[in-house]
């Protein structure tokens, strides 16, 4: 019996031991991902930020964090914003294959039209929409039912209260020039990733509600940024004719037109969705 007994203990010693030394990787893998977020940027990565970029690859993704949220430097550069002819007639076209002739969106009315627009200055955008552990609420107060797990996006806000919570934390809502350019850069990108439809993309994403916003990698723009094309929607800063603009897609855009970095709709601003949710921005000052 003795015996017996002090094997049951080496085993659960050992077993002790192995939990901690898991414990410790995990600290360290973790504080691995997170310290150098926490560093200040460095001179020359501001330099390069500041001298700019004509093309996507010319840019590797720099990530920080601070006031609580994950930001990525966008440089300055140039970029047509908007669809182009050929571009609208093929969105208009795929609509027209899962909708038959009555396509219920008028790409031509509601897509700027493709004009040059340059950054003179970098700027941060939020590496990841704003989630619910960082909003500090859910859309559901029902979480067993309608579950909104702390790494979702915070969806189901109006455009006042993404304005808000933007401004608490010391930053803005991304303007639609800022958002497009994030997504498709010097090079004009159709989605976020690139100019072709991701099958990466279409096995990680959703169909049937928002997931982790760091959960869809292949939804990954030049500049780091996740999310631009797909999860949900996402509220911009400018407003015209008294509506807001969502721009992006959704988990719930069954086609890949709906998907592109052009995609924008016009809400009156105190509409909430569990399409719609936001990321921040804010102006590169000193080091971050």
């Amino acid at each position: 019996m003795l015996n017996r007994k002090r094997l049951i203990g080496k085993v659960l010693l050992g077993m002790l031991g192995v939990l901690t030394a898991y414990l410790l990787i995990l600290g360290i893998i973790q504080a691995y991902d997170v310290i150098p977020k926490l560093l200040p940027i460095s001179e020359s990565q501001i330099g390069l930020a500041q001298a700019g970029v004509t093309q996507n690859q010319d840019w590797q993704p720099v990530i920080r964090q601070f006031d609580g949220l994950d930001w990525v430097l966008v440089p300055a550069g140039c970029f047509q914003m908007g669809s182009t002819e050929s571009q609208l007639e093929d969105a208009l076209s795929a609509c027209k294959v899962y909708g038959g002739e009555n396509c219920p969106f008028v790409f031509d009315l509601v897509e700027q039209p493709e004009s040059k627009v340059c950054f003179e200055k970098p700027y941060w955008i939020s590496a990841t929409e704003v989630t619910n552990r960082e909003y500090g609420s859910s859309s559901s107060t029902d979480m067993t039912t309608m579950y909104r797990g702390p790494k979702w996006p915070r969806e189901t806000v109006t455009w006042h209260q993404a304005f808000d919570f933007c401004a608490s934390v010391g930053s803005r809502l991304p303007t639609e020039k800022e958002w497009e350019y994030a997504a498709s850069g010097p090079d004009e990108w159709i989605y976020a990733w690139g100019n072709e439809v991701s099958p990466a993309y279409q096995s990680q994403a959703g169909r049937l509600n928002p997931q982790n916003v760091d959960s869809i990698q292949a939804d990954t723009s030049w500049v780091g940024a996740m999310g631009l094309s797909g999860n949900v929607a996402e509220w911009v800063a400018d407003q015209n004719n008294e509506q807001s603009v969502a721009r992006g897609g959704s988990w719930a855009s069954y086609a890949p037109f709906l998907l592109r970095t052009t995609q924008r709709i016009p809400y009156a601003p105190e509409y909430a969705s569990s399409v719609i949710g936001f990321r921040c921005a804010r102006d590169l000052v000193a080091n971050r």
